[in-house]
């Protein structure tokens, strides 16, 4: 035997389920952004020098950046082209704090160069790695484009 919706919740519940809103592309992207804006658990990934050493100092310092910021830092550099942007960054940090791989998943404008734009996205995050973590911070790098969007892919 099925209830109708008496409390407030429940009637909004079924309202919400029938119809779909006119405008549902700039809700789905407003709930995109709020989900990529969530805090997201981080680890620490210790700065590597050119010479492969993590010792700061003579007393064998380390330095220490949160994946978080790194995070940040890639999807950032990756924003300022309109014709594609991070839809996944993936860190894999090993058990000496060390990055050792990262993989992007992009989405890109109709009409890019698919090829090129994984090429450049490649080095912004070897350039920003670099910056980041140091020299001697040299991690594998995977790129794959997942999507092609029609306008700016900035906006997905």
């Amino acid at each position: 035997m099925a209830l109708s919706p008496t409390g407030p919740l429940e009637r909004a519940v079924v309202a919400a389920q029938a119809e779909e809103p006119e405008d549902w592309e700039s809700v789905s992207q407003a709930v995109k952004r709020r989900v990529r804006a969530t805090v997201m658990p981080s680890r620490p990934i210790v700065v590597v020098a050119a010479d492969s050493s993590t010792a700061q100092d003579e007393h064998g310092s380390r330095t220490y950046v949160a994946s978080r910021v790194v995070r940040a830092g890639l999807r950032d550099a990756l924003r300022t082209r309109p014709d594609l942007t991070a839809e996944r960054i993936d860190l894999t940090i090993d058990d000496d704090d060390r990055l050792t791989r990262v993989e992007i998943d992009l989405v890109c404008a109709y009409g890019t160069a698919l090829p090129g734009a994984a090429d450049d996205a490649r080095g912004v995050v070897t350039s920003v790695v670099s910056d980041l973590l140091g020299a001697g911070t040299r991690p594998v790098v995977d790129v794959a484009v997942t999507d092609v969007v029609v306008g700016d892919a900035r906006l997905t």
